[in-house]
Order: C-alpha cells, then structure tokens, then sequence
C-alpha cells in the first residue's frame, strides 16, 4: 500500500463520504499498487440507546465507534466500493457474506448488487445501508420474525444443485435421519484447479454392496476450451431428531458459511446438531464401497436439514437447506481424510408449478387452473407455453395435426437438429413437462370430439375453467357452438388481416352468449368502427403457400413478432381470468388493433348481455338467438305502440349447422308502413336501399333474416302469419323468420322452402 495523492474524483466522493450524518471520521487513501484500488478506513457513530454508549458497546459486540473499510476499485464509480469490517467483529450473524476480505468480515448490506445500489442511489446509498446494518447488528434485529429467517448467504458461489425443496423438507421427521438420492451432475473444469459443479437431485435410492457401483459415473469430454464431464453420483440428505426430553431440536444460531474441508463439515453437523446422522450415513457409504475397485473421483453432495426457529425467509418451512459437495474416490471416500475440500453450494429450485408462479408474482400455492387447449399451432402453442410459464399450463392438448418444417416460422417451440415431426399435440405436451406440468394430448379431429360424448368426456369436464379454441377454424367454431356436450364455457383467440387484428371472445354463464354470438357480435362492432373494419375486410386473410415441391399450406403470412404481441397481450387476459374469474352476468369481446408503427397494440373491450333464446313454434329443432340490441329496439317500438301492432326487418346471421338465427339487430318499418290494432303491413319504399345499406357496412356478414311484428294481446301466431311464413319461404331460399312479440314473449315461425315443398307450414 502507497499513500499517493487519491485522484479528483475520489476526492470528491471521500468529501460526501465525511459529511454524511452517520461518519465520525475517514482515514487516509491508501492505494494498492497491485489492483489499483483505493482503501479508506471509515469510522461509522453506531446510534447505540444511552446505557450502551457509556460503556462503549452493545451486547452483541457492535461497538460505538465501527470502522468500515472502503475499497474503491480503479474503474469506481462504474463500480462499487467493498466493504470490510474490523478482523476481530463477530461473524456469527445473519446478513454476513460468507467470504473473507484479506482476513476481515464482509457484511451484506443490501439485498442486491452493490452495484445496483451505487446507480441506483449513488454511494450515499451504500453509506446509508452500512449505517443501517450496523445499528441492527447492534440491537441484535438483523433477523426480523416477522420477515423470516435469513438463511446462509449462499448466492456467491458458483456451484449449485438443483432440488425440490419442498420434497427435501418432508422428510424431516421427530426421530432424526438421513437418506440418500441419485445426483446427476455436470462438471466444468477450465484448469487443473479450478471447476464448476452444477447438480440435479432425482429420486431417493436405496444403496448397498451390489448396487452402490452402478450409482457412480462419470464421462469425460471436451467443448471448445472447457472441458466437460457429465456424471452420476448420490446425495445424503441428514436432518436432526429431537432432545432426550422430546423437543424438537431447534437451531438459533446464525453461522457464517466457513466450511472449507471434511473437518469442518463434521464440525457444522454439531452445530446443526446431527452429526450423529451424517456419521451414521457416511460410514454405511464407506461399507458400501470397501469392496470397490480403486475408482474415482466423482462428486458427492450432502445436504443438512436444520431447523429454524421460524420460517425461513422464502418459503412457508422452517428447515433451511445447507449443500456441500465433496469428491469422493474408491474404495476410500476421502483422498486426504479430515483434510479433503469441501465446497458449499447454492441451492435452486427445481422447476415446479410454484416457482413458476412466484416468479410471474402469482400465488405460490394456488391451484392449476383445469382447462383445455384447441389447437396446438403457432398462436395456440405461444398460449400454452406463456401460461405454463407462469404455472397455469393446460390439463388436456387437442389438436389432430402432425408438425411439419414451415410450422417452425412461428411455432413457440424450436426444433432439435434433424426430422421434426409427430403431433404437435403431443410434442407441445413434451414441452409441458419440462415446464414441470403435465398434460395430456389428444390427436384427433376437434368436430368428432365435440360430437362425441365419450371423447368429449376424456377432453373436458365439467370442472374445466374454460375450453380455449385457438384453431382459427369457421368449421370448429360452428361445431363449438352447435354441440350439447360442452357445458364449460369457451374462451376463442383468432388473428385477422395477416395480424393486424386480434379477437379474444369469452362466453357468458351457461354459455349464453355462446361462441358464435360472440362472433357476431364482433362483425358488429366491426360495422360501427369504419376504420377498424376497413383493416378487416380490406387484407387478405389467408393464402396458399408453398411448402415443398407440389405441396402448399393455407395460411395467413405475418412475422413471429406480430403473432407474439397479440400472443402476450392474450396470455395476460387468461392469466388474469384464471386468477379473477370469467365475466358474470354475460360474455366478452375483445378487438386488438395493431398500431400504425407497429410497436404496440390497442385493445377494444365490450361486455355483451346474454341473448334471449327462442324455438321456433313450427321447428323445435331451431333457435332464435334474440340479442340484447335487437331485443331492447322491438321492446322500445312496441312500448310506443301498445294499442297497434307494429314491426320492422331483422338483421344478423344463419348458422345451419346448430340451426340458428343470430338476430342481431332491427331495422325500422319504412314510412310507408301501416298500423292498426289488428294488423302491420311493412312498407316498401326505401327498404331494399335500407337492408343493402346495412349489410354492405358490416361486409354483408349481416343480411335480412326476415320480418317481426307485435301482437297487442297474448296469443299465438295468427293464420295471417302462417301465410305469412308459408309465403316468406316461397319467395326465398334460405330460411326466413317471422318474429312475434306479444306483451309476454316473443315467439317464432320458420319459413323454410324445404317444408314449403314438402307441404308442411
């Protein structure tokens, strides 16, 4: 160390550093030639209560005056300052980096990077946090209860092992114990002394004699200039029992994490109170391999359980995992006995639905969602996986297609190098169990599904949260919504005008309304918003693409981008449905717009009221789907009319397959219309311009269905409108309507050429 004149910038920072309220005194620059850092010796006034200023000290040690050593590096402020504390400070505290700085204690004073602190707050937040820490430490409230127990600091180290902790944690038991598990292990080594161990805890094995040498491997190889081995060993788990008087033991004492050798981890189960276990397990490990051949060396990981006197800070367990590892050889386990190295080891999670869920800022302990997926292509496998990611990941997969080369422009998934194919289904299931959630794929035609009860039960239940159709299928959705099989209510996602539009429909209770009301519902918001609607209608949806010599593909060409950012904006509203719930009291739909530059999105929202749902009187087999539009209009014109009847067109759309008419709006009675109190005659003038008008805004998915009238008292349709209806399904060739609202009810009747020529009214 040099005293050579500290640059301006240090000084500066040294001058802050004197006038901050918790700094009594900063020391000399002293500057390492080595390294080019700057250390200062800075004196922090703990604020102790008044008895332990007199006598200079608190209980636990901390004195009134701490110097707190600051190394500035030579690239500070990019960088921030270490810090260490006096050699002779007490390490058995939590909050304490379980490394030394050239013998001196190192505190952690920031859940963090420092270096995030320094730019985040500058160094005046270093300073803070370091007055802070030493105050705590002084009171003894490092650990607050009420947050938990702090855990050995084990972020720092390179090693790690990954394992469900909560599995480990149950073992733990009145009686104390140990048991064993099959490691498998990756080991980089980039010199002669220097590797990393990155670990996976499976199953529990049980070993002996004949076994034990099959749970040991190891296969070296290269990449680049690492070297790699991959290996197979085991792992002792070893937790502590209870005293002679029955109580559990439990460990309150916070230790640094010091263990460097064999010693000093036979040293940490007496603290932790369970030597008597790993004792036990090491030396039926040793039994095990006495007869082995000279072998070796592998990696060993032993893991102590101890317990806490409250939760650990992290979980909703008190046992708080402490990993090593260790290499062991044949037929003698430790090379150099006592002396052997040991390394602590961080621990990391095993990837589960909880972790997942904690990491997206869900409940930890909620439960999976049941649901079931519709179609396993680009939009529907970025669904799954954004959902599964955050824990929530489907319980059935349905989709009948196998997974070709061109699927991979837009597919969630990457294939591996060579052939890539199968059922998408099955591999995107695959995919969910690397996600650490299982799902069960069905490779077959979603229509036979939905028309068959027996499939229809493996498929759904009755407990599924929400069917979600991703197919952008016409012919799905109409199965969707003619089918009696599906009880749980259907959630649809589709892109439209090669991705600039999105749509997500959300049925309502009872799936009223149902898919295709939803539908229609958008053509008719889509009819009101012209420029919207003009995107739409105006852009090619789909076209033929070649995908192989003779071979061509139907489908809508955009960039994985553009599908992706409908795909996010989509994932967060079921993510936030399954957390919430569905809409009550009705469905939803909602229109995403891509903006101008193409950066971000625009979301439409509307609520849409259940339909009145009508059969027809001459055709039980067919509904009329009135809608809260259409319906408020008729109810309106009638109330303005209660002593004649009165009438208008109906507007909306024909399923065939589920034997539906969608009204879903009215248009009113030309002028020369006339009323009386026993019959309405619609008018002429202007009504073809009028219906034309109408469909071609909504690009004639909307079109006349046919007529309605009031009735002024309670009664069935008249013979007048049997004739009516007779005549409606002779002037035309698809089925028309005659709608009937009497002061109760409305009611029904078909006009269908079909039974026109069959003779039947």
């Amino acid at each position: 160390m040099s005293s050579a004149e500290p640059s301006k910038s240090l000084l500066r920072t040294l001058a802050l550093v004197s006038v901050h309220p918790a700094v009594s005194h900063v020391g000399v620059p002293s500057l390492n030639e080595a390294n080019g850092a700057t250390a200062v010796d800075v004196t922090f006034e703990v604020n102790l209560p008044s008895e332990w200023r007199r006598r200079g000290e608190s209980p636990s040690g901390v004195k009134l005056k701490e110097v707190v050593r600051f190394d500035f590096p030579s690239d500070f402020p990019l960088e921030p300052p270490r810090l260490a504390l006096r050699p002779d400070f007490n390490r058995d505290r939590p909050h304490m980096q379980p490394w030394l700085t050239d013998g001196q204690p190192v505190p952690c004073i920031y859940d963090g990077t420092l270096s995030e602190l320094l730019h985040q707050e500058g160094l005046a937040g270093i300073l803070n946090q370091t007055a802070v820490w030493l105050e705590r430490a002084a009171l003894d409230t490092l650990i607050d209860p009420g947050q938990g127990w702090e855990p050995v600091r084990r972020d720092s180290f390179e090693d790690y092992l990954v394992a469900d902790a909560d599995s480990l944690r149950r073992l733990v038991d009145r009686n104390g114990g140990h048991r064993f598990f099959e490691l498998f292990y990756r080991k980089i080594i980039a010199d002669s002394n220097s590797c990393l161990v990155l670990g996976w805890i499976s199953h529990e094995v049980k070993i002996n004699r004949n076994v034990v040498r099959n749970l040991f491997r190891e296969v070296k190889g290269d990449d680049g200039d690492l070297q790699f081995r991959h290996g197979k060993s085991l792992v002792l788990v070893i937790w502590p029992g209870k005293h002679p008087s029955g109580e559990l033991i439990v460990n309150d004492t916070y230790f640094p994490e010091t263990v460097s050798d064999v010693r000093g981890l036979r040293e940490r189960a007496v603290l932790y109170s369970c030597a008597e276990e790993l004792s036990t397990g090491m030396k039926w490990l040793e039994s095990c391999v006495s007869r082995c051949p000279e072998h070796g060396p592998f990696t060993l990981a032993v893991i102590f359980l101890a317990r806490r006197p409250f939760k650990v800070i992290g979980s909703q367990s008190c046992i708080e995992l402490c990993p090593y590892i260790v290499d062991v050889r044949f037929p003698d386990l430790f090379a150099e006995g006592d002396a052997t190295p040991v390394r602590p080891a961080a621990h990391r999670d095993a990837i589960s639905r909880s972790l997942l869920a904690q990491m997206t800022g869900s409940a930890a302990t909620s439960k999976r969602p049941r649901w079931t997926l519709f179609g396993a292509g680009s939009l529907g496998s970025k669904l799954v996986l954004h959902l599964a990611r955050a824990g929530n990941g489907p319980e059935v997969i349905l989709d009948k297609s196998l997974m070709t080369p061109h699927n991979v422009a837009r597919h969630a998934l990457i294939p591996k190098e060579g052939l890539w194919m199968g059922p998408k289904a099955q591999i995107l299931c695959n995919a969910l169990r690397g996600l650490g959630q299982e799902a069960t794929a069905v490779t077959a035609d979603a229509v036979s599904v939905l028309a068959s009860r027996g499939d229809a039960r493996r498929t759904w239940s009755k407990h599924s949260w929400a069917i979600v159709n991703a197919t952008a299928s016409l012919k799905v959705r109409e199965a969707i919504a003619a089918t009696r099989l599906v009880s749980t209510r259907v959630i649809e996602t589709a892109l439209f005008a090669r991705g600039r539009v999105g749509m997500i429909t959300v049925e309502g209770p009872s799936r009223n309304p149902n898919a295709a009301d939803l539908m229609a519902e958008c053509y008719a918001f889509l009819r009101e918003n012209t420029a919207l609607a003009h995107i739409f209608f105006e852009n090619d949806t789909v076209s033929r693409e070649s995908i192989g010599e003779g071979c061509g593909s139907l489908t809508m060409t955009m960039s994985d981008g553009r599908l992706s950012l409908f795909a996010a904006g989509m994932s967060e509203y079921l993510l936030a449905k399954q957390r919430d719930g569905l809409p009550d009291g009705g469905g939803e739909i909602l229109i995403g717009q891509l903006s101008d530059d193409e950066l971000g999105l625009k979301w439409y929202t509307r609520r849409v009221p259940p339909v009145t749902v009508v059969h027809a009187i001459n055709r039980k087999s067919w509904r009329v789907h009135i809608h809260s539009r259409a319906a408020d209009k008729i109810v309106e014109e009638t109330a303005c009319w209660p002593k004649a009847e009165t009438g208008g067109v109906l507007m909306g759309r024909i399923s065939e397959v589920s034997r539906t008419f969608h009204i879903i709006d009215v248009l009113d009675p030309p002028e020369d219309s006339s009323r009386s109190a026993s019959e309405f005659v619609l008018g002429t003038k202007g009504l073809l311009r009028q219906i034309k008008a109408y469909s071609e805004a909504a690009n004639w998915s909307f079109y006349c269905l046919g007529t309605w009238h009031s009735h002024t008292y309670s009664s069935g349709p008249s013979a007048t409108d049997r004739e009516t209806a007779k005549a409606m399904s002779l002037a035309r060739l698809t089925p028309s309507l005659l709608l009937i609202r009497t002061p109760e009810c409305f009611e029904a009747l078909l006009a269908d050429v079909a039974d026109a020529s069959a003779g039947r009214n």
